[in-house]
Order: structure tokens, then sequence, then C-alpha cells
């Protein structure tokens, strides 16, 4: 990211600070990630396979250069995997099971780089070449007893049903797969060409084809690699590290075990912070288990926790991808658990017998496991309405708020056009008596020089009350409007009448000095009465008496308006409605150098302010 000074940003994303600044140093040799894969995987044919044909080195070399050219040139990689797959299909060669696994992980990897890499019609000719290459390698593992996979019913032409069985079962495992890695490509490529999601994470890094990284600050339902907050790392690390515990106490098996614990344990661990590589992992752990003809143990509730979590954190393909894999999933272990309890059980030496047994447990399997895998994900899905629900009334909130606001704003400016609309009058006022006073003084002067004198004093005592009144409210002046007689606080009483009139009973009390106030701070002082008035009779209880209170002092007037707050309170969750009272109250007393409170004190409801004398109505009336 560059900041607004052009200054690259170092945010991290979520492989952190440092993290981000070796993934932009590395992306330079990107280019040679997957050649030295190829590479890698020919030196372990090299040193640890057992072919010794030609036809073996040419099946090991084209899938070894399918791997090397995935990034590159992804249509050539995908022709080059069709090769290696035809002629293991058709050669009379031994592979081995050691290279028979890596091949496969080498076919994943390509479609991963074919995936993340290639053009649309390469990139969908790969996923159409999941399902055929996942058959052609059950194939090849079965028919070279890759498998141990018992013989049992009828023989036809040498081959036993269970070879079937056996090449369907492996068929769906070695598929599903295949598929996860092509899906898993095809996410990274979403987010290759996005500068804000681009370089925020390793496996993003992988599906880079050149320049610099760009470090990221997607939203987390675009991320491949999801934003934590460190209390959820440690959280997630901690549920795993227990998941780990509770496979350990309650498994006993060999080698195989440890790998599918180990499998599911690190899905566990990465089922929020990137669904789409946990339900990956969940995958292969799964063909690990079915494979080495694993029963059902307790690393299996790993699935239950991976599909919850595609549900509610994935984006809209992962979560698919979920209910997807718990469809698939259901058929595969139905189609695991009946074989396996036929064999133990003898099913298949009386086929004929049993086969509707078999085909009752198949069902019954099926819809237990689609209904536990299916519940797995509508939970998560659940989760994830409950969590967009409190969001968007989170956001409600917020724009509620922000509307409230808005409109007191809109209150106060059309608050201060009121108030410049008022100095137009005083202005005016004060301007027309300083010109009279100048023409008579002017007139005066040959045969009155004590009128000059007089004129002078009323020019100078109405130009300092201007000038107050002008530095009050001119700063508030937006648009001239018409002119028309302003109240003073000698309409006080006019006013009092009116609003008894109209229901509200009203106490008017002056107290102290003469109130002495300028013209604006008469307008101020009669328009805060009149607002905390009228929100009484609007609001306030009309039965009980309203008292208005104006204190003169010498250098000031304090104005107090109480009235009796209705007994019935607003109803929860509304929002106060904002009027023309509080926010042009509170304006009035501070533009005219004053101060406002408005609070309730137990039933009744207290409007309190305080008005200044100016400066020059003082000095005038000690003149």
């Amino acid at each position: 990211m560059t900041g607004p000074s052009g200054a690259e940003q170092d945010t991290g994303g979520p492989v952190g600070p440092y993290g981000g600044r070796v993934l932009r140093r590395l992306v330079t040799y990107r280019w040679a990630l997957e050649p030295a894969l190829g590479v890698l995987l020919l030196v372990c044919w090299l040193l640890f396979g057992s072919v010794a044909d030609a036809q073996g080195a040419s099946v090991v070399s084209f899938f070894c250069g399918a791997l090397a050219l995935s990034r590159v040139a992804p249509g050539v990689a995908l022709g080059l995997t069709w090769c290696a797959a035809f002629i293991a299909l058709v050669g009379p060669h031994e592979l081995g099971s050691t290279f028979g696994w890596m091949a496969y992980i080498a076919v994943l990897l390509t479609l991963f780089g074919v995936a993340a890499h290639g053009r649309r019609a390469v990139l969908w000719l790969a996923l159409a070449s999941a399902p055929l290459l996942g058959f052609a390698g059950a194939f090849v593992l079965d028919t070279q007893n890759t498998l141990a996979f018992p013989h049992f019913g009828p023989s036809f032409g040498g081959l036993y049903a269970s070879y079937g069985i056996a090449l369907l079962l492996m068929w769906l495992v070695l598929t599903t797969g295949l598929c996860a890695g092509w899906l898993l490509g095809f996410l990274v490529a979403r987010q290759r060409g996005s500068p804000q999601t681009a370089g925020a994470s390793v496996l993003v890094w992988l599906a880079q084809s050149g320049g610099a990284a760009v470090d990221g600050s997607g939203q987390d339902s675009g991320m491949l690699v999801r934003r934590l907050s460190p209390r959820q790392l440690i959280a997630d690390v901690s549920i795993a590290g227990a998941f780990a515990l509770g496979c350990a106490i309650t498994g006993v098996s060999p080698r195989p075990w440890i790998l599918v614990t180990v499998g599911f344990t690190i899905a566990v661990a990465l089922r929020r912070i990137s669904p789409a590589v946990a339900l990956a992992v969940a995958w292969f752990a799964a063909i690990v288990q079915m494979t080495s003809g694993l029963g059902v143990q307790f690393s299996d509730v790993g699935v239950l926790i991976v599909l919850y979590a595609t549900a509610a954190y994935g984006d809209r393909i992962v979560r698919w991808s979920g209910l997807v894999s718990a469809g698939v999933g259901a058929v595969v272990a139905a189609l695991y658990l009946s074989v396996s309890s036929a064999l133990d059980s003898g099913y298949f030496n009386l086929v004929s017998s049993r086969i509707a047994a078999l085909a009752l447990q198949f069902a019954f399997l099926f819809v237990v496991s689609a209904t536990v895998l299916g519940l797995s994900w509508v939970l998560g899905l659940l989760m994830r309405t409950w969590r967009t629900a409190i969001a968007s009334r989170r956001a409600q909130a917020e724009a509620e708020v922000e509307r409230l606001r808005a409109q007191e704003d809109v209150v106060v400016e059309q608050e201060r056009t009121r108030i410049a609309r008022d100095m137009h009058d005083v202005v005016a006022h004060s301007l027309a008596v300083v010109i009279a006073q100048a023409d008579g003084a002017r007139y005066a002067r040959a045969t009155d020089p004590d009128a000059v004198d007089e004129a002078l004093t009323t020019i100078a005592s109405t130009a300092r009350e201007a000038l107050g009144d002008v530095r009050l409210l001119l700063g508030e002046l937006r648009h001239a409007e018409s002119e028309g007689p302003q109240p003073s606080l000698a309409d006080l009483d006019r006013l009092v009448d009116q609003l008894r009139a109209a229901g509200l009973p009203i106490e008017l009390s002056r107290e102290g000095a003469d109130i002495a106030l300028g013209s604006a701070h008469q307008i101020a002082a009669y328009r805060i009465v009149q607002e905390a008035l009228t929100n009484a009779l609007r609001h306030g209880d009309t039965t009980r008496t309203a008292t208005v209170d104006l204190d003169g002092e010498p250098n000031g007037v304090t104005i107090t308006v109480t009235n009796a707050l209705k007994d019935q309170p607003a109803p929860d969750g509304s929002a106060q409605r904002v009027g023309h009272g509080l926010p042009g109250m509170r304006e009035r007393a501070v533009l005219s150098g004053g101060w406002l409170t408005a609070e309730p004190h137990g039933d009744r409801f207290v409007v309190r302010a305080f008005l200044p004398v100016p400066a020059a109505v003082r000095q005038g009336g000690g003149a």
C-alpha cells in the first residue's frame, strides 16, 4: 500500500509486517519454486524409487516436468500430466507404492498451479481432468496391488467383485483430493490480481505471477487467509492442542494414525484463519485414513469442526464447497464403512443372500453421515447468519446516530440562519439611529453646539451597541431575508398569554434590578423562553404549572424555565427526536456570550440560561 505521500506503508497483512517484507523480497525468485519442486521429486525418485524400465522413467520425467512447468506454461503442464497418466495406464512397468503416492502429490500440485495461473479454458479443462486422473490413479494403484484390498464376491474373467468396489472407492477418494487442490489454486488466483490482497499471505504469494508483492488490507470475506486478532489466534491454537490431546488419549494405532491425527489437528488450527486450506487438509487426512484401512476414531470430529468453519467463516465459494464436501463425504464414508463392515462380517461369502442387507446398511450409514455432516455445516451457516444480523443491527444503529447527528447539524444551521435574520433588524435599527443623529448634528452645528455633543454621544452609544451585536451575529450570517418586527423582553407577557390560551398554565416572575440588554440579547432571551415553553407544551405535563423566572443582575440576566414531565417514559429503542429547541437555545446563549443547560431534575425539566449585559450597554448606562 502507499500512503498519501506516496511512500509505501508496510501493513504486513495477515502474515505481519516482517513476513510481508520477506515475501516482497522473495517474489523476485518466485518463478523457481515449481522447477525446484520438480527437481526435488526427481531426486527423491532416483534415491528411493524402483522404476528401472524406459516407460517408468518417462512417467517420472513427465510428472516432474508437468510440476516444473505448471506456473509458466499451465497448458503444457496439463498435457504432460495426461501423457504420464496414459503411459502409466498402458505400460507393463511397476511404479511401486512409494512413487505412486509421490506421483499423486505431483498431479495435485500441478492442478493447483494450473488453476492458479492458467487461462479460463485451461483452468476449466483442469477441473474436468480431475475425475479422469483420479480414475487413472485408482486403476494403477489397484491393479498393481498397491492397496491390499481383499478379494471377495463372484469372479468374472479373473476379476473379483471386490475390484469394482475398491476402484470406485479409490476413485472417489483420489478425485476429491485433486478437486480440493484445484479449488485451492482457483481461490488463490481470484486474489492474485487484486492490489488489496495480493501478497497478503504465503498462499497468495505462491500464486504471484511477477512484480512486487503488495501488502493487503482486504476484508475477511474475500481473503484466502483471514486476519485474526492475537486472542483469536491463541484460542485456535489452544483448541487445536486440546483436540490433539484428545486424539492422543483415545488413539492406539501406529504410524498412519499419527499422520491422520496431525492432518486433522492442522485443519482444526486453520479453520478460522483459512477455511479453504483447512478443508483441503481435512480431505487429505481423510484420504490417508481410508487408504490406511483405519476405522472411525476421535480425530474424525475434526471433519465436523472444519465443515462448521467453512459455513461460518468462508467466502461464497468455500461455503458451498463445504456443503458439497459434506454430501460427497457422506457417500464416501457410507461406502467405506459398509465395505469394511461387510468384510469383517464375511458378507461376501454369500453375496446373493446378503446384498440386500449391504445395500440397506449403506443407505442407513449414508443418511446418518449426511445428517451429521450436514448439521455441522448448517450450524456454521446459522452462526454466520447470526453474526451478520448483529453486524447489520450495529450498522443500523451507527447509521441512526449519524442521521441524528446530521439532523442536529441541520437544526443548528437553520437556527443560525434565523439568528442572522434577527441581526438584520438589529443592525438596521442601529444604523438608522446613527444616520439620523449624524444628519441632525450636521444641520445643528452652527445654531446649537450642545445638540452636536448630544448627537455624538448618542452615535457613540448606538455604534458600540451595534458593534457588539455584529460581533455576536455577523459570523452566523448566511442569507439576508425579509425584514419584520423582532421580539424583545417586553413581549414576554404576550407570549405567556398565548401559551396559556393553548392549554399550558404558566407563572412568570421578574426579580432583581431592571434588565438592560441589547437588542440581540433581548431577542436571544425571548427565543430561549419561547422554545422552552413550546417544548413544555409539546412534551411536558400540561396539567401542571410551568414557571418562568427572570433574575436581573447588573452584569446580566438568569433565565430559568421549568415544567413537569409526563409520567409515561419514551418507548425502548426509540431514538430521541432532535428539534429546533435545545440546539437553537444553546446556540443563541453561546453566541450571546453566555451559557445554557437543559436537563431533567426529578419529575421536572429545567432549562437555565445566563445572558450577560453587553459592555456597550453598561458604558452607555453609566454615561
